[in-house]
């Protein structure tokens, strides 16, 4: 049976999901087709999430829109009812053939169990998603952050707008929509979020890595690691961003303790396993990045109650 919330269980709960940041990963991955309309509804409405994380491409027709791969992906896109054979990048189609595509459902080869197909999604624009998180902000009083990814490569600048394009579309609809205090620029070529620093400096940033990038320089947006000792805090810190997010296999007690002592707060991605989750939380990070904000939250909130026995 379960025991009763005490007021002190209700305030450790409130304390608790108050200070961590739940991210939902493209939405909330695990739970509705990622980066569409209804995986952030869902996030916000059923699953309340503090953070809506999500990736930015831009399209022939220089359209931010919400899509996590360069380029329409076999495994995730179908047209007609059929799903598409080959790649087509997204820098190659206007936005009105974007809409032509269908991102409800997921071929069988990219599957997740729990997540509920929407047949006839759509790829939304940047701004739509701006517009549905001004307006949940307005309606709840809630405030919730966006967690947006450039999705560009130093390795392959001929698939995508440059950064300097993707910088200057993103701050301006963070300017249109008056999002200063709930935007965050991530990125993993750090070019970006420098460049983003550079013309806002007040415009949170999140610098994220994982051993592959670490070890090669083209990521680092100039940076040496040798020039820091070899201490990633210290080199992420040189980027200017508010926020390290490393993948969460990649990092240990010692470089979230130097990290934390720098002033950066430390937020781990792609979370999904209950015990890594546990672990993470347990070691002290400010928050994590996952397809399952809802196990997240399930956890918080069994600690807070855990912790006032």
């Amino acid at each position: 049976m379960l025991k009763k919330l005490t007021i002190c269980s209700v305030l450790l709960i409130a304390i608790t999901l108050f200070s961590f940041d739940v991210q939902g990963h493209r939405g909330c991955r695990g739970l509705r087709p990622e980066n569409t309309i209804e995986a952030f509804e869902f996030a916000l409405e059923e699953v309340g999430v503090t953070t809506l994380e999500l990736d930015m491409g831009i399209t022939k027709d220089g359209i931010p829109v919400v899509i996590h791969d360069r380029y329409l992906n076999p495994q995730k896109v179908r047209k007609n009812g059929n799903f598409i054979d080959k790649k087509i990048f997204i820098k190659d189609l206007t936005y009105d053939e974007l809409l032509e595509y269908d991102v409800g459902v997921m071929r069988k080869d990219y599957y997740w169990p729990y997540q509920v197909p929407v047949p006839g999604a759509k790829i939304p624009k940047l701004e739509e998603v701006f517009k549905l998180a001004k307006d949940y902000m307005e309606k709840t009083g809630r405030k919730i952050w966006l967690n947006v990814e450039t999705k560009v490569s130093p390795l392959s600048p001929e698939e995508t707008a440059p950064p300097e394009i993707f910088v200057d579309k993103l701050l301006a609809l963070v300017e249109k929509y008056n999002l200063q205090d709930n935007v965050i620029i991530q990125s993993f070529y750090w070019k970006t979020i420098m460049l983003a620093k550079e013309k806002n400096p007040e415009i949170k940033t999140a610098a994220l890595l994982s051993i592959a990038t670490l070890s090669n320089s083209k990521w680092l947006g100039g940076l040496k690691s040798m020039k820091f000792g070899f201490n990633v805090a210290k080199l992420v810190k040189a980027t200017g961003a508010d926020i390290f997010s490393p993948k969460y296999t990649d990092f240990s007690g010692k470089v979230l303790k130097e990290a934390q002592e720098l002033g950066l707060k430390v937020i781990p991605w792609t979370v999904n396993d209950p015990c890594d989750i546990l672990k993470l939380i347990n070691m002290g990070v400010d928050g994590i990045i996952t397809d399952y904000p809802n196990i997240l939250k399930a956890i918080l909130i069994a600690k807070g109650v855990e912790s006032c026995q």
